[in-house]
């Protein structure tokens, strides 16, 4: 156990009256110092339990910093399901004498999540890829552990770090002991509160191709090696090329129609699975996502290391890009609103004043020198251009998420 996780001191706690815990030894390579700064970006993780339910986080004096031991609100936590935060490879399924039955999962970037005191053998095995929300236990009480409960860990480059569910900070940081380590975040001890969990899962979809020279017909994207899915979509074209990128479980791939639409996983992992934005410049292919609220771009000349825009504060779910003379612009949704981005700015990220549009779907292209934005509203997509006012019009097409290109000056739309 002493190479799987970072180690777990002090007992893994209810933090309920009636529950105490004894003391749990080092399952783990040692974490000094402070959290470290050279992980990658921070996935967006979830509470790890079915959507809608309200878990109780709490930890208590001595049990270690950062530690979040969590129980069911509504009644007995035993046996109750337990997913995984975010997608990644399992690196440890199994047990242990502090821990009990765990697992471990790595989530890339030096970002890992820990899921202790298991009521059984976990149902995943080492090596195995798991999907945000996908169930890799129950919980027990097995190891050093007195009362069911989920001991749950967020894990930094080899340092617990606070946990985060959602964007939004766990508040579950001090244990208020200075003598508990390797880790001292000083003040009392951190007190419990309820979350509700949004681990509600975003489903893979078949992607479709519709053309305005075609009457917007819908087409399914596929081939030999199967149909091309995903929650999120983006398109560009180079060379005469189409090629549309889809995320899947946090992962973008990579489809081209001159390879039978073969999906290939680019390396880029870690993403909102709601959001995606593709373009082309200089023969150069560009990616952006959006994790924890923060734009990321990744290009092919890169080898497609995600790095951080600097644009913040926008929607998960919403995002689009395109280039004019040379210069990239990224449209995301921030309260309704459509904002404007470019690398000739600095990456300020501006209101445009397109107003009113929801943040689950963005899409833009430039047509004939006119700007293009493409959202959804009740299911269908509209278009509104910058030459009549971004008035927004409804197309006709349906789809829950949507992409934009040109090819031969006909505009094309993806939808899934």
């Amino acid at each position: 156990m002493r190479s799987i996780v970072s180690r777990v001191l002090a007992a893994v706690g209810l933090a309920l009256a009636a529950v105490v815990v004894p003391v749990v030894p080092a399952v783990g390579p040692a974490a000094l110092g402070t959290p470290a700064q050279a992980a990658g970006p921070r996935p967006d993780f979830q509470l790890p339990f079915p959507c809608g339910e309200s878990w109780r986080l709490a930890t208590y004096y001595g049990h270690d910093d950062y530690d979040i031991d969590m129980t069911w609100t509504g009644g007995a936590s035993n046996g109750r399901p337990i997913l995984a935060s975010y997608a990644g490879t399992v690196a440890f399924a199994g047990w242990g004498s502090g821990g009990g039955w765990y697992v471990v999962v790595d989530h890339g970037g030096g970002w890992r999540t820990s899921y202790m005191h298991m009521i059984e053998s976990p149902p995943v095995r080492s090596g195995q890829w798991v999907a945000t929300g996908q169930q890799i236990g129950r919980v027990g009480s097995t190891g050093n552990s007195t009362g069911p409960h989920l001991h749950y860990e967020q894990v930094r480059d080899g340092v617990k770090t606070e946990a985060w569910f959602g964007g939004v900070p766990s508040g579950i940081t001090s244990d208020g002991s200075p003598h508990t380590g390797p880790l001292y975040v000083s003040g009392p001890v951190s007190a419990p509160r309820s979350v509700v969990s949004n681990n509600c899962g975003v489903a893979s979809r078949q992607v479709w191709e519709a053309a305005s020279n075609t009457g917007w017909r819908a087409l399914p994207v596929g081939g030999a090696t199967g149909p091309v899915v995903g929650s999120a979509t983006a398109a560009i074209e180079l060379d005469g090329v189409k090629i549309v990128y889809t995320v899947r479980d946090g992962r973008v791939y990579e489809a081209a129609s001159n390879t039978g639409w073969r999906n290939l996983w680019t390396g880029i992992s870690g993403v909102s699975n709601s959001a995606l934005a593709a373009i082309t410049l200089d023969g150069v292919k560009y990616v952006y996502t959006v994790v924890g609220g923060w734009v990321h771009e990744a290009s092919s000349a890169n080898g497609w290391r995600n790095l951080n825009s600097g644009i913040s504060g926008v929607s998960n779910s919403a995002l689009a890009a395109i280039t004019v003379g040379g210069v990239k612009y990224v449209y995301t949704v921030v309260g309704g609103w459509v904002h404007e981005a470019s690398s000739a700015n600095g990456w300020r990220n501006l209101n445009s004043g397109i107003s009113g549009v929801s943040g689950s779907a963005l899409a833009a292209m430039t047509h004939n020198g006119v700007k293009h934005v493409y959202t959804v509203a009740g299911g269908m997509v509209h278009e509104a251009a910058s030459d009549s006012g971004w008035r927004n019009l409804n197309s006709g097409v349906r789809g829950s998420t949507v992409s934009a290109l040109t090819l031969n000056g006909v505009k094309i739309l993806y939808t899934a």
